[in-house]
């Protein structure tokens, strides 16, 4: 479990007010938040927590990436979902005592503020906080349930092709050439996201950039004809 080193500087205030979660709320709550969050960073601790142990603390991401997994019985980790800045990691906590019901490892440049249960009560007791706890987790859901229907029902090809169509939209920069995708290119994260071996992912990339699909660079994933991304997306064909 994190240890509780110093709290966190005051310039976190003015932070945690912009983030979406939290604007509006009273100052009651974001000075609470101020005093007793503990901050965390991935490149000190790469793991939040893991599947299974008592869920007795939040964390807010601050910046970075926050993976959601799951282990297969052959050891093999399939990552299931994303918390991105400004979303809650945990957040099932504020509703019901439990345990983790996945692993949570951080980016290398995550950083977190950690809140433990005694410094709960104050965030309950906010209705439109909790409110829009309840929102991120039925987005949470969705993306639970488009991720399983995603590895159950499609072929890798059509799999791969969603998870770009939802990059597109998330941060997706239009160009002269097609759509670019500011992205550090990890196949082996990719593939545990696609529930995917990496040569199988690495065969599937190939083949699009020989066919002029996309093109990866360096710090970006240029996506030259969308739409034919999308015919994959709607008609990859299913698994039999």
């Amino acid at each position: 479990m994190p240890s509780s080193p110093t709290a966190p500087p005051l310039d976190y205030l003015q932070q945690l007010s912009s983030l979406p979660l939290l604007q509006g709320l009273s100052q009651p709550l974001l000075l609470h938040l101020q005093k007793h969050a503990v901050p965390l960073q991935g490149k000190k601790r790469k793991l939040l927590f893991w599947k299974d142990e008592p869920a007795n603390f939040i964390a807010l991401v601050m910046q970075g990436t926050v993976h959601h997994t799951l282990d297969e019985p052959d050891g093999k980790e399939v990552i299931i979902d994303r918390s991105h800045c400004g979303e809650l990691v945990g957040e099932s906590a504020l509703l019901q005592t439990g345990l983790r019901n996945s692993n949570a490892l951080l980016s290398a440049d995550a950083r977190l503020l950690l809140l433990h249960q005694p410094h709960f009560s104050l965030l309950q007791q906010d209705p439109a906080f909790m409110s829009r706890v309840q929102a991120q987790l039925c987005q949470r859901l969705q993306r639970l349930s488009n991720f399983v229907e995603t590895v159950c029902l499609y072929r890798l090809e059509a799999r791969l092709a969603r998870h770009l169509l939802e990059e597109m939209a998330l941060k997706g920069q239009a160009g002269p050439d097609g759509i670019w995708l500011p992205m550090q290119f990890n196949q082996s994260i990719l593939a545990a996201m696609l529930n995917a071996s990496r040569p199988r992912l690495n065969a599937q990339l190939k083949e699009w950039q020989r066919s002029g699909l996309i093109q990866p660079l360096r710090r970006a994933l240029q996506i030259k004809d969308p739409e034919r991304l999308r015919r994959i997306a709607q008609q990859g064909g299913a698994l039999p």
